[in-house]
């Protein structure tokens, strides 16, 4: 070692000797900080675990586990573990918004490429959506795809409102829907089924709902089935195709989540002459609920016969019942073209005192042997009519009428209110088996279609006149227990 080398070490040691406490201090701050960082890095750690720990508690403690199983042909029970708990549906909801505007365009009161005006309510709803702005205008097929495919909520909300002329409207619509098909736990409380304290079902109704898909629109339930559709220029893909593809011969139907309900899957699946219907509520992940559909429907499967007699399904009679957006009834307005009007069954020419009555007798006699030609023509006609179909009245005044076994002497000045429309067209097509519920009534009343206001909801009634007290409630007693309306009253002219 030679002298300078020397004599630099022995700086070296000096000034370490000398700042040796600053060193320390420095060390000291050094590691302080560096256990400070981990100190947070390990505490945001055990704070994310700590959140996803809860949550998955949460989650388990929120959502109530319910299914159902049915052979779709014959409805048959084959599987279930709560079904009859009323939970919330989440966008299975969709499905009824979906089936009811199905059912306006069997009925031609809607048509596949009309537009509807989006309103500011149906823009403003939250995700999941299309994104559809306040005026703008979108055809019912595209809001049908939205709603099915993407399950958009502003898309379901402008069909209900469209539909109904306001989406509470439309949601007691919907309720009154449930209650025909059966569907006796179930309250809607909006078309798309985001979470509202009262808006519940349960997987039971579920599965009677997902049946009437598949059967009363066969033409209309392929859509359920698609990965993908076009909406205004944009590709979207379906919020049920990872179990499309999943399990073999699944063909639809909807999807729902929501942070209450959970994860939520109505299904059906035909293998051969089988279809089967599974319905899932309340799952904690997507895989799990397409894992439990899974082994929902093979049970299904292995539990149905290959050969049933299919059940079928009662015709319903749905209609909104409602002013439309227009103002004006969405039956006369949407009768573009109107059929012509037909031949009257009665004539009213002659001068024969009785003729009414004894052609009453005879459309009785040819509606019983001749539907095909003459009650089809009157009942199920889809667009209305221009004019009545039927009008039925004598000559003005009292002087034709005669006396006879049930009435009093002195005829008083009573006429009868029956039912209550919405619209004339219903109105007149009801009035001859009105007339015809009382034989009594053929030969000695006028009867017409007024406007009338029940219960302060203006409409239209059927009005019979003039009538003695005991013929006005006798008559009164016959209709009301064939479930329709009467008052009795004063003359309405």
């Amino acid at each position: 070692m030679n002298i300078k080398n020397f004599l630099i070490q022995i700086q070296q040691i000096v000034f370490i000797f000398s700042h040796a406490r600053l060193y320390k201090k420095m060390l000291m701050v050094r590691y302080l900080r560096f256990l400070i960082i981990q100190k947070k890095k390990i505490l945001l750690n055990y704070f994310v675990i700590l959140i996803v720990y809860v949550s998955t508690i949460q989650f388990s403690m929120a959502f109530e586990f319910a299914t159902y199983v049915i052979d779709a042909r014959s409805g048959e029970f084959l599987y279930g573990k709560n079904y009859r708990k009323r939970l919330h549906p989440a966008s299975l909801t969709k499905m009824m918004t979906l089936y009811l505007t199905f059912n306006e365009l069997k009925n031609d009161r809607i048509e596949l490429d009309e537009l509807v005006t989006i309103s500011s309510n149906a823009s403003n709803e939250p995700r999941s959506k299309l994104g559809l702005k306040k005026g703008q205008k979108v055809s019912v097929r595209n809001l049908l795809r939205g709603a099915a495919i993407r399950s958009a909520n502003d898309a379901a909300t402008a069909l209900g409102e469209f539909i109904s002329g306001s989406e509470n409207k439309f949601a007691d619509y919907m309720t009154l829907a449930a209650r025909e098909m059966g569907m006796k736990d179930t309250i809607f409380q909006n078309a798309h089924g985001l979470t509202s304290s009262k808006h519940l079902s349960t997987p039971k109704d579920m599965a009677i709902l997902s049946r009437r898909l598949i059967y009363d629109f066969p033409e209309y339930y392929n859509l359920f089935g698609r990965n993908s559709v076009n909406v205004i220029g944009r590709t979207l893909y379906n919020t049920n195709r990872k179990f499309l593809s999943l399990y073999s011969g699944s063909d639809g139907i909807k999807t729902g989540f929501t942070s209450s309900a959970g994860f939520n899957l109505a299904a059906s699946a035909k293998r051969g002459n089988k279809r089967i219907i599974g319905i899932v509520f309340g799952s904690s992940s997507v895989t799990l609920r397409n894992k439990r559909m899974v082994e929902l429907l093979d049970i299904g499967f292995a539990n149905s016969k290959q050969t049933v007699a299919f059940n079928s399904l009662k015709k319903l009679n749905l209609h909104p019942n409602i002013i439309n957006r227009s103002g004006k009834n969405s039956l006369l307005k949407l009768s573009k073209k109107p059929l012509k009007r037909p031949k009257s069954l009665i004539d009213f020419t002659s001068n024969k005192e009785n003729i009414l009555g004894d052609q009453i007798n005879e459309l009785i006699f040819e509606v019983s042997n001749s539907s095909d030609q003459i009650y089809k023509t009157v009942q199920f006609s889809k667009r209305p009519l221009i004019r009545p179909l039927f009008v039925f009245e004598t000559k003005r005044g009292y002087d034709h009428i005669h006396k006879g076994e049930d009435d009093e002497i002195n005829i008083e000045r009573i006429s009868i209110m029956v039912g209550f429309y919405y619209n004339k067209y219903n109105a007149e097509q009801d009035l001859p088996s009105i007339l015809l519920s009382d034989s009594s009534l053929s030969d000695k009343v006028n009867a017409e279609v007024v406007k009338d206001v029940y219960k302060k909801k203006q409409g239209f009634r059927i009005n019979i006149y003039p009538l003695s007290k005991k013929s006005a409630l006798r008559t009164c007693e016959k209709i009301k227990a064939s479930g329709e309306l009467c008052e009795i009253s004063d003359i309405v002219k």
